[in-house]
């Protein structure tokens, strides 16, 4: 029996096309590896409240995943954990909206609490903000069980890049896969004991530009221990390139595989952006600070550093996928001007 193991969805609908990409990722894993099941580690919203069409995304994924065609009405037993970001509040109360798709009639199970699968000899523990429900819940893990989680650990950082978790490794006694934490981690020989058996999987794909260039992975188990970890090749991606090294990245950047979001870093002395060449479906550019914040200067250019003319803001408006017509936002950046 395989096992599709995938976490950290983050499906988002306020930014066009994003939860689309996001959804079609999911079901192609699906349709590749053909599981004969799959757990989602919780954080299947961006949001605590989620929007209808986010809501109606979540719904397309698990109706997407059928089971033996072969069999009609035969569906893909589906384990969803309850995340931080699918909870309602922070009371630890168990309400979310991922209860709306519990179903026996086509196997969906929605974790809300701690659970013990005894069958399967697996250990469920969603998200709690009190940790000391957690460290409860793996001292009572049986012996040859495994854990999915939606929590970290002290030692590990979050997706801020900050470490605000507690909970010492010893109290990880068996296997344990977590979602939650946003950069992969496998569990292997080589480190401590404990944290030998602790594998943080990581988001499917990247969710911000400081997830750039980060590897992602989902996970297929079976029922023999074994485990293989697989990058997505597909969904959002998050890019960050200088202006100078657009041109020996281009074929890589403009990949149609993905849904990217590329941030293009703009000093003094850059390169033309070469707007024309890109295929990306979201740019941002930032320009970095001629100095420091502790620096100051008495110099005078003789030439203008910058120059942010109309046609470089009629550029970015044409790429900017906006739901407001190109001509709106140029009438508007109009009036702005004169206004100034």
């Amino acid at each position: 029996m395989r096992t599709l193991v995938i976490t950290d969805l983050h499906l988002n609908s306020k930014i066009p096309g994003l939860l689309g990409a996001q959804v079609k990722c999911v079901l192609d894993i699906f349709n590749k590896e053909k599981p004969d099941e799959v757990i989602i580690m919780g954080d299947v919203f961006m949001h605590r409240k989620p929007s209808p069409s986010e809501l109606l995304a979540f719904r397309d994924i698990i109706g997407g995943m059928p089971g033996d065609l072969s069999h009609p009405g035969h569906w893909t037993p589906i384990t969803i954990l309850r995340g931080n970001h699918d909870s309602e509040t922070k009371a630890d109360d168990g309400v979310t909206a991922l209860s709306l798709f519990e179903r026996r009639s086509n196997l969906t199970k929605v974790i809300t609490h701690t659970h013990i699968d005894h069958r399967r000899r697996r250990v469920y523990i969603p998200h709690y903000e009190n940790e000391e429900v957690i460290i409860h819940a793996l001292e009572m893990v049986p012996e040859g069980y495994t854990v999915f989680g939606h929590f970290g650990y002290d030692g590990c950082l979050n997706s801020a890049g900050d470490a605000d978790f507690g909970i010492p490794l010893s109290y990880f006694t068996a296997p344990t896969f977590l979602g939650h934490i946003h950069r992969f981690r496998e569990g292997q020989g080589g480190l401590p004991e404990s944290s030998s058996r602790v594998t943080c999987l990581g988001t499917l794909y990247t969710t911000n530009y400081g997830e750039a260039f980060k590897d992602n992975f989902y996970a297929i188990l079976d029922d023999e221990g074994g485990v293989e970890y697989k990058p997505p090749l597909c969904g959002p991606r998050h890019l960050v390139y200088a202006v100078k090294d657009i041109k020996d990245n281009l074929d890589s950047i403009n990949d149609p595989s993905y849904f990217t979001f590329l941030r293009v870093m703009v000093e003094a002395d850059h390169h033309p952006i070469p707007y024309g060449k890109l295929k990306v479906n979201y740019l941002d550019v930032k320009y970095s600070p001629v100095f420091n914040e502790d620096e100051t200067s008495s110099f005078t250019p003789d030439r203008e550093l910058f120059s942010i003319n109309e046609m470089i803001i009629s550029d970015y408006v044409e790429l900017a996928n906006s739901t407001i017509s190109s001509e709106d936002l140029m009438k508007g950046y109009r009036l702005l001007k004169d206004d100034n």
